[in-house]
């Protein structure tokens, strides 16, 4: 007797939050799937250890990376589903002003971010020049591991605390008893409430018109997250 083995929907996040957000309402819609996740505790988009490393080799290699800690071979994942924060990558430089007055190195708002001083420009226009060309590289992409395993990348903007709470600027640390409450009080699915942030989209792919729209312009430090297109992905797959 054949026992089908369920497949793998990797789930590549920044934190811990995301996980706590997403993963029981997936595992209840699809549990024909092995949901799971790969927390990297920081921005794979943007690492300053790996400069010269090319961005598919580094998405790729913590696929790789997962797949051998678990024991799984690429046959053995369904798709892999990859959650970015925006940060304002996007935006133009001149939206990067100085504000001398200003205490925090980094400050986001509706419109532009705030500096203290000119090195923090420096730092935070060369930061969007990597991760800018780093997204559009990593959203051009259906496939990972030459073309073994699909691949899709969603985004909050500015972040998952932008998105659920209208935080600009959270602190730093755990987020997790906020967002765990944030679930338990919510009366409607997530993707649901998620579905009022998603861009406006009208053309035949609302995949890559989403993120055309988050980057224009100043789009990318606005309340904008295009993951409940997540949830219609792995369902039109699944039915394939």
């Amino acid at each position: 007797m054949t026992i089908n083995k369920k497949k793998v929907v990797l789930l590549i996040v920044e934190g811990g939050c995301e996980e706590v957000l997403l993963n029981n309402r997936l595992r209840s819609l699809f549990e024909q799937h092995n949901i799971r996740f790969h927390i990297q505790h920081g921005d794979i988009l943007y690492d300053l250890s790996k400069p010269d490393e090319p961005i598919k080799s580094v998405i790729g290699n913590a696929v790789k990376e997962f797949m051998m800690k678990s024991k799984f071979r690429p046959e053995d994942v369904f798709c892999v589903l990859h959650i970015i924060d925006m940060d304002g990558c996007f935006i133009p430089e001149d939206a990067i002003v100085i504000d001398e007055t200003q205490k925090e190195l980094t400050v986001y708002h509706e419109r532009q971010i705030t500096v203290p001083h000119e090195k923090q420009k420096k730092l935070i226009v060369a930061r969007n020049a990597d991760r800018s060309q780093n997204i559009n590289t990593m959203k051009a992409l259906d496939t990972i591991l030459s073309g073994e395993i699909n691949y899709r990348m969603y985004y909050f903007s500015r972040n998952l605390e932008h998105v659920l709470f209208n935080e600009a600027n959270p602190e730093k640390g755990s987020k997790f008893p906020e967002v765990e409450q944030f679930i338990e009080q919510l009366e409607m699915p997530i993707e649901d409430f998620l579905q009022k942030s998603m861009p406006l989209v009208t053309g035949a792919d609302p995949y890559l018109e989403s993120w055309d729209i988050v980057s224009q312009n100043t789009a990318s430090l606005e309340q904008y997250s295009n993951v409940p297109l997540l949830f219609e992905f792995v369902k039109s797959q699944s039915e394939l």
